[in-house]
């Protein structure tokens, strides 16, 4: 049977409805590939939920549900779809729901590969945070590092609150997709590791909802081999590691803090390890366990497993 993919990037139903209509035809397979997205709610009068609107769309234009294919950025979307049809029993279940690593294949194919900064040394900074968009956990991370005298110990930036190393002033014009401009890499090339606030922590209104989304900002560490602290989704780094990945627990952090289910409980848990490396390390002793055998092995290995795993990705859709 004849397939076709529509690639839908747009949060709205009526972007989906439309694309349905140009290019569908009855009879086709139908993959509807929301890869570069995880968000919960696809407008932003914050009216429907991703699956609902689906549903709806196909629905409206005949197109039957167990001929559709859902590709997603959110590791977890199965089991969150699996959840929704047990409050939903009276819709018609999508042939499948699949997890695609778009911005692990965005960040392999078009950024720089920045890889052997980790070799380099004296590091004028402990960390990194680079924020653009303006989000409430971002908010939440910049005044905790401004409260706690944070700020000049790292490099940070947030580009909505005026906060840049680029001279970026708006954050709508950011692409932080592809390779940068020197200013952007001087940022590796000066500190040691990466706090990372990724675009989502997992809010929803819905106990049914799941969600791991990782983005161009966990994949660029490990692309860089950069040791990182995450700000995200609750069960990230075990999801990282289910998917190959190690990370740095016992060796440079505690990584508790990724089985804290709150979200606010959650951020001031990365937030206080930050902290406490910090205070308690000098940058000569940060130093000599980014450079560590054990490091090097640990970023070699994440190095090596986003690249296979990008290969492996390109391979299956050529065939």
């Amino acid at each position: 049977m004849a397939k076709i993919t529509l690639l839908a990037t747009k949060f709205a139903s009526d972007n989906l409805d439309s694309l349905i209509k140009e290019h569908y035809v009855q009879g086709q397979d139908l993959v509807i590939d929301y890869s570069t997205e995880s968000n919960y709610y696809l407008d932003h009068q914050n009216t429907k939920d991703i699956f609902t609107m689906i549903h709806e769309v196909l629905d409206a234009n005949n197109v039957p549900s167990d001929a559709v294919e859902l590709l997603t950025g959110n590791i977890l979307a199965q089991e969150g779809y699996d959840n929704f049809l047990v409050y939903n029993m009276h819709i018609n279940p999508l042939k499948s729901v699949k997890y695609s690593p778009y911005w692990l294949c965005q960040t392999v194919t078009m950024h720089t590969d920045y890889s052997e900064n980790y070799i380099k040394t004296a590091k004028e900074k402990h960390f990194s945070c680079l924020n653009g968009r303006e989000r409430d956990h971002r908010n939440t991370v910049f005044e905790y590092l401004t409260e706690n005298n944070l700020i000049s110990k790292g490099i940070c930036t947030y580009v909505a609150k005026g906060m840049s190393v680029d001279g970026q002033t708006n954050p709508d014009l950011i692409n932080s997709h592809t390779g940068q401009q020197q200013p952007f890499y001087d940022v590796f090339d000066n500190s040691y590791y990466d706090l990372i606030t990724e675009t989502s922590v997992g809010e929803s209104p819905h106990e049914w909802w799941t969600e791991v989304f990782f983005t161009e900002k966990i994949w660029r560490s490990i692309y860089y081999k950069r040791p990182f602290l995450l700000v995200g989704n609750h069960n990230a780094l075990k999801q990282l590691h289910k998917m190959g990945f190690k990370t740095f627990d016992g060796l440079l952090f505690d990584e508790h803090y990724d089985n804290i289910s709150d979200n606010d409980r959650r951020i001031q848990a990365v937030l206080k390890e930050n902290k406490q490396i910090v205070e308690s390390m000098t940058l000569t002793e940060l130093d000599h366990i980014v450079h560590s055998k054990e490091m090097a092995e640990i970023l070699q290995h994440n190095y090596e497993k986003i690249n296979t795993i990008a290969t492996q990705h390109s391979q299956s859709v050529l065939h």
